[in-house]
């Protein structure tokens, strides 16, 4: 099962295991542009616990990737994102564990909060954000239905990820504004934030990974071990584009936001994962799709 399977990230993992033979049930509350044989849609939300659960029935495994992922909207509405991300993974572990199925679940560099870099996995939970405690939560449930109950579970701990198919996000935004107006680009913040952006395709092999070869109970970053500022995104998106537009800067970001982080990926990669697509070459992939 892909719970979230409309999704950004959804999408593309479901694609993935179909191609590699597997069958998978997509659970979404908004339809899914998948067709194939082996794909079962289940149109359907994670607080629903007796639909989720007669929807995992003869399940091997969950990927759980349904959530709410912004921080601006999680400070909005932080009871809507409390719902969905801490309710809905408790639903998802509770289901699990009575179907036996493995938990493969995707949480957030955001849960470490203001932390030391490179950040290792062993650095303490300290979110700034609404999005970042609700994601914590749902480590920390990992963490208790293992030791509790024995319960197959590997927690994905996923930086900036960035790619075809991201209609959100800092290089969207870039994008799109340069393509209402080459002449002017304003940038959110100074431009000196530094994120860890990790391509779609590496979080793909990540999350197979897990599956594979995941320690149960166990917490793995993934992203690409390389802080990059805004600034420099801006410009490898410039050259891209060939343009050289007047930039202006907001000053200020959101509520929330983590202005630096860099992951320490050395406990992942020691389970044979690591990021091939550097970000010069995943922004280029990522302005084909937008051409196209």
């Amino acid at each position: 099962m892909v719970t979230g399977c409309s999704g950004f990230i959804g999408t593309h993992l479901a694609r993935r295991l179909l191609n590699d033979g597997f069958h998978v049930i997509g659970y979404d509350m908004n339809k899914s542009s998948i067709a194939d044989p082996n794909f079962e849609f289940i149109q359907g939300d994670i607080l629903d616990m007796e639909k989720l659960q007669k929807s995992m029935d003869g399940c091997e495994s969950v990927f759980h990737l349904a959530a709410q992922t912004s921080v601006p909207k999680s400070t909005s509405d932080p009871f809507h994102d409390f719902k969905t991300n801490a309710e809905g993974v408790f639903n998802v572990l509770l289901a699990a564990k009575e179907q036996g199925a493995k938990v493969i679940y995707t949480s957030t560099s955001t849960v470490y909060g203001l932390a030391d870099m490179p950040t290792n996995e062993s650095q303490t939970l300290k979110p700034i954000s609404f999005y970042g405690a609700s994601k914590a939560a749902g480590d920390l449930y990992c963490f208790a239905f293992h030791h509790t109950f024995g319960l197959d579970t590997a927690i994905l701990r996923l930086y900036n990820v960035y790619g075809p198919g991201n209609s959100k996000g800092v290089m969207y935004d870039l994008f799109k504004k340069l393509e209402r107006d080459p002449s002017h680009l304003e940038v959110i913040g100074t431009g000196l934030q530094r994120k860890d952006y990790v391509y779609i395709d590496d979080v793909i092999d990540a999350l197979l990974v897990a599956y594979e070869r995941g320690v149960s109970g166990e917490a793995y970053n993934v992203g690409n071990g390389v802080s990059t500022t805004v600034n420099d995104v801006v410009r490898i998106i410039l050259d891209v584009l060939q343009l050289r537009p007047e930039i202006t800067y907001t000053g200020q970001s959101w509520k929330g936001d983590v202005e630096s982080a860099q992951a320490d990926i050395s406990k992942f990669k020691s389970l044979g994962w690591h990021p091939k697509v550097s970000i010069e070459d995943g922004i280029r992939r990522t302005y084909e799709w937008l051409k196209d």
